[in-house]
């Protein structure tokens, strides 16, 4: 069974589009989260709070009563549950080499040279961090 700090099942679509909205604005009542997909994905409200608590049940929220509503927030950032579908990609498309991932992005993208600076900076102090490492 997936633990509430490391869910380890994986989001819908639907769930993305509402945990988005979790990960802006935190906590949040169902009512809130529908009226902010109203412009992206507009849904009926029992359809929102069914993912909702279906997102509570695998761990990725969690809810606690506020007056007569449920207020949800995430137990997972975006940041780990983006690490994790990037895996996800590279193992299924990339036969999990983070090379091809890259070479891909860098071929197959229109990127600017400000694109293209930002990631050489990032490559740079990844490097410089596993130089520090190894002292």
């Amino acid at each position: 069974m997936a633990t509430r700090d490391k869910p380890d099942k994986r989001l819908t679509p639907l769930e993305t589009l509402i945990m988005n909205v979790l990960w802006d604005e935190s906590p949040a009542a169902v009512k809130q989260v529908q009226e902010r997909l109203t412009a992206v994905k507009p849904m009926a409200y029992n359809t929102v709070l069914t993912i909702m608590r279906i997102l509570r049940d695998k761990g990725f929220v969690v809810s606690e009563r506020a007056g007569r509503s449920d207020l949800y927030r995430p137990v997972v950032t975006r940041e780990d549950m983006g690490r994790r579908s990037l895996g996800e990609v590279i193992d299924s498309f990339f036969s999990g080499s983070a090379e091809a991932l890259v070479s891909q992005l860098l071929d197959g993208q229109a990127l600017t040279d400000e694109e293209l600076t930002a990631i050489r900076a990032e490559l740079d102090r990844a490097l410089e961090s596993r130089k520090g490492d190894q002292r």
